[in-house]
């Protein structure tokens, strides 16, 4: 049973330092475990798990820092918005900042399903980037329309991810050589555990309110994180193909 607003009295409490933001714009569509606390940082354990992805984007800015791929290089700057969007968002636990949560993750997944596109050789490798941030604000806009009308934000990220793997499947099939999967696949494993986990928090399965430290919203973060570097390391091995 996913978790009620109702059960954290902090998340309106004229008090709590983001309680006029959550007023004037909203509150998010899903309440993750953890107790909503009275401070700046509302959510502890969900607040500061995303600091694994701001780690795997210092550690891909690293590895690519010296590449002449601007797409390899952008994976670093796309890990880093997943991660400080996510850590905004749980710090505060308003709908705006939910939204830009959304935003961030739209830089991922654009990314990856715009890449197999090009493997496709349905959009050419020069228009990537003149295609991606249009994208990333048009699915940004897609999910404030799609909370307004009261329907679940977090089926449009399954949807992309759906995407994403069938036109891996088809870029696959269609490739000249032959493609090694092993990183896809750790990349697929550590997102599917990461969604275990995410699901058993918001359901109520595995729900302890007041542990700030496990939390299993945390752990998705810290495991997607993981999932993230694995999945660059798959799309190295077409570089040649992009820009």
């Amino acid at each position: 049973m996913a978790q009620s607003f109702a059960d954290y009295p902090n998340v309106l409490n004229p008090e709590c330092p983001w309680t006029p933001l959550r007023e004037a714009t909203g509150l998010p569509n899903v309440k993750w475990c953890e107790e909503t606390l009275c401070s700046w940082i509302a959510e502890p354990a969900n607040t500061w798990s995303n600091v694994a992805f701001l780690v795997a984007a210092a550690a891909l800015w690293w590895l690519t820092r010296k590449e002449a791929s601007r797409t390899l290089r952008f994976w670093g700057p796309a890990t880093f918005w997943v991660g400080i969007t996510s850590l905004v968002y749980h710090a505060s636990v308003t709908f705006l900042t939910q939204v830009f949560d959304f935003f961030g993750m739209y830089f991922f997944f654009g990314l990856v399903l715009l890449l197999n596109l090009v493997r496709l050789g349905t959009l050419p490798k020069e228009a990537l980037f003149k295609v991606l941030y249009p994208l990333i604000l048009a699915l940004t806009g897609v999910t404030v329309l799609v909370a307004k009308a009261g329907l679940p934000v977090q089926g449009i990220v399954g949807l992309l991810l759906l995407s994403t793997l069938a036109t891996e499947v088809l870029a696959s099939r269609r490739a000249t050589g032959a493609v090694a999967h092993r990183f896809l696949f750790g990349a697929l494993f550590f997102i599917f555990v990461a969604g275990l986990f995410s699901a058993s928090d918001a359901s109520g399965a595995w729900c302890v309110p007041g542990h700030h430290v496990f939390q299993g919203h945390a752990i998705w973060h810290v495991l997607n994180a993981v999932g993230i570097v694995f999945a660059h390391f798959h799309y190295r091995q077409f570089q040649a193909s992009f820009v």
